[in-house]
């Protein structure tokens, strides 16, 4: 079942002027190391595109064929921000999109920067599990919001109408979240709103089979990568745990 996985890209050492969930770490260079080791792990794109909104640290690129980097001229921003009517994260998505349209994949799949996650054949299992969806989403259960983004999955057939949808929207996204966009602009098509644990929910369980996680503290990381038997030595010791 061929896929692209598209995912955007942006990490510095400043002071954040707008609230943050989760610690630090999953927004740094080192957390892609963890990052590409579930995507090496438990999936199996045809490609891999990184958009990378003018971010000043990067990480290092793993020797992998599939992997395109693309590099945007300014930071767009976090949605909160308001820098422009759309952040970074809408222009990674809908570049993204275009990408895996234009690969001729079947499907093309967000994986969010931070977006950890554990079970083999994680995505194909959820398209198996609904077939006739255009868009599939985890719930936005226990969120503020609709659906959640940290793992969302497109057929490529809709995609060009998924994006003139998004980009008809008027409002920005400091004042309509991209949760909500996204839902906005699926509207017409099949979505399917998938029941896998955990995003942003909690408390999280890591023994399950197949689960991904989004904004994890660093208790969480550290439970996560023994679950992943990968090294400790790459996170934050645990006395770094900000409350």
């Amino acid at each position: 079942m061929p896929y692209s996985i598209v995912t955007g890209w942006y990490a510095d050492s400043d002071a954040r002027n707008y609230k943050v969930l989760g610690d630090d770490f999953v927004r740094s260079a080192e957390c892609f190391d963890i990052w590409y080791h579930c995507v090496r792990s438990f999936t199996a794109p045809s490609n891999i595109l990184i958009v990378d909104s003018a971010s000043p640290v990067r990480p290092k690129m793993p020797d992998d064929p599939r992997i395109s980097w693309v590099n945007l001229k300014r930071n767009y921003g976090h949605a909160v921000q308001g820098y422009s009517a759309l952040c970074g994260w809408s222009r990674a998505l809908l570049l993204g999109l275009s990408y895996g349209f234009n690969n001729g994949d079947l499907y093309t799949v967000l994986v969010e920067q931070g977006t950890l996650f554990y079970g083999k054949d994680i995505i194909e299992r959820q398209i198996a599990a609904h077939p006739d969806a255009d868009i599939i989403a985890p719930n936005g259960s226990g969120t503020p919001q609709p659906l959640q983004t940290g793992i969302l999955i497109f057929r490529s057939a809709i995609i060009p109408k998924f994006i003139e949808n998004y980009t008809r929207i008027a409002a920005a996204d400091d004042a309509l979240s991209p949760e909500k966009k996204v839902a906005l602009a699926g509207n017409g098509m099949r979505i399917a709103f998938s029941n896998l644990p955990f995003g942003r929910r909690r408390p999280i369980d890591v023994s399950a089979d197949h689960f991904f996680l989004r904004h994890c503290n660093i208790a969480e990381l550290h439970a996560f990568a023994a679950r992943l038997g990968f090294g400790k030595e790459l996170l934050p010791p645990l006395q770094h745990q900000v409350a």
